[in-house]
């Protein structure tokens, strides 16, 4: 069961992945990250929902709470121990920064001229 389940895992993350590449290049999808500010509020909205759900439905309450609970011990979990792999990723594949310009040539420097004699004053 577990071999199936890493192989589903490793299938997905291949199919998803070449399925994301076609949406952009051949049907020109554009593909935004939904800006915190959003997410937030998303949030906040439901905290009010689940609040008025919760005092109408003993057993919608119990069903979040349970959700909750299971949530802050494996996202916490998750969140102290999966390494981000966007540092890689930058290092790996991310734009490279643009090779420094050779610095101009300096100029030689210019002679010294010989100071010219000023003409005697007569």
């Amino acid at each position: 069961m577990e071999a199936a389940s890493a192989d589903l895992v490793w299938k997905s993350i291949d199919r998803y992945s070449k399925d994301y590449i076609e949406l952009q290049t051949k049907d020109k999808v554009k593909i935004y990250k939904t800006p915190d500010s959003v997410l937030q509020k998303e949030l906040d909205i439901f905290d009010k929902v689940m609040e008025e759900y919760s005092a109408k439905n003993p057993l919608f309450k119990e069903v979040i709470e349970s959700q909750r609970k299971y949530a802050e011990r494996t996202v916490k979990w998750k969140l102290d121990t999966v390494v981000g792999a966007r540092m890689a990723y930058n290092h790996y594949f991310g734009k490279k920064a643009a090779p420094k310009k050779a610095a101009p040539a300096k100029a030689a420097p210019a002679k010294a001229e010989p100071a010219k004699a000023e003409p005697k004053k007569k």
